[in-house]
């Protein structure tokens, strides 16, 4: 049995990723069709399956999840093992406001939308915990005198200086080597992602198209796709070798080489963001989005478009 399965929509994908990356971070297994469906394998089939067999199932809540018909059956099937919710089967987590209807609202909710990201581990972590949420310190007592008192500032000084410290603007920073390493690792897992779920959802939406995805090392991986048959996209990303570990790599073809059609690099600037290297702007996606300073899913959706690009041209 896996302790989750996690139900969400196409648009609450990172969300649901995460999700499933914090509860196997805290010892927990999940099932979740952006890392466990793989190209080939029936989506009906594995989602009837992974229902069935979860202790739970995490709802990922969001105005797209309660407009899914897709969604329905699969909270449906842990609601029937449970109605009374005695064993917790179904744990909705809220990531972006929205309000549940029939169901759904006699069921207690975990919402995480508008927080930071260690408030909503912390918020994630104690909603599924099945212990009593009694606090680890003594509530303040409600009769103190302090406990109304309304703090008055000191005005002498120290309050003075106070003040002219607060009209400073807060100093920014420059990414740390650090951060920019995580930042393109975590990039090229966004791409590597996509790309593995765009084949899966593109070979169910025409029977005439194939695919094949297949991860070379941690680090590389192949995506081709066939239409009647005959190869008509292919192409090997990689990170690092090129442009130093710093880089994210776009091969056309079936090179091995160290040759690239494109690659992605951190912008300049104090924000983190992706620069390709070789964008002209002649493509269509490229008119829409600034390719010089784009972020991971941007990044993800660009060589995507390059990816599929012949198909226009068949």
């Amino acid at each position: 049995m896996t302790d989750f399965f996690i139900s969400y929509t196409h648009a609450d994908r990172e969300w649901a990723e995460w999700i499933a990356f914090v509860l196997e971070e805290e010892g927990f297994t999940t099932k979740i069709q952006a890392w466990d469906f793989r190209p080939g394998s029936n989506f009906v089939l594995e989602m009837q399956n992974a229902s069935e067999k979860a202790e739970r199932t995490v709802m990922v809540l969001s105005p797209d999840y309660l407009n899914s018909k897709m969604a329905a059956p699969e909270w449906a099937a842990a609601f029937s093992k449970d109605p009374q919710g005695q064993d917790r089967r179904i744990v909705p987590v809220m990531v972006r406001e929205c309000q549940p209807k029939g169901l759904l609202p006699t069921i207690v909710q975990i919402c995480i939308q508008g927080m930071d990201e260690e408030d909503a581990r912390a918020a994630l972590i104690a909603g599924i915990d099945m212990k009593r949420a009694k606090p680890q310190t003594r509530p303040q007592f409600p009769g103190s005198a302090t406990a109304h008192v309304e703090h008055k500032d000191f005005p002498g000084p120290a309050t003075a200086m106070a003040r002219r410290v607060s009209v400073i603007p807060a100093l920014r920073s420059r990414p740390t080597d650090r951060d920019v390493r995580k930042f393109v690792k975590d990039g090229f897992a966004i791409i590597r992602n996509r790309f593995s779920v765009n084949l899966g959802e593109a070979s169910q939406q025409d029977s005439r198209i194939e695919t094949d995805f297949t991860e070379m090392t941690a680090t590389e991986f192949r995506a081709e796709l066939f239409v009647d048959g005959k190869s008509k996209c292919d192409c090997r990303i990689f990170l690092g070798e090129m442009f130093g570990p710093n880089s994210i790599c776009f091969s056309e073809g079936r090179s091995t080489g160290n040759s690239a059609n494109e690659v992605l690099t951190p912008a300049d600037g104090d924000e983190l963001a992706f620069s390709a290297m070789m964008s002209m702007g002649y493509s269509d996606f490229e008119t829409k989005i600034d390719t010089k300073r784009m972020t991971p899913d941007q990044a993800a959706d660009y060589f995507w478009n390059r990816f599929v690009a012949p198909l226009a041209h068949r």
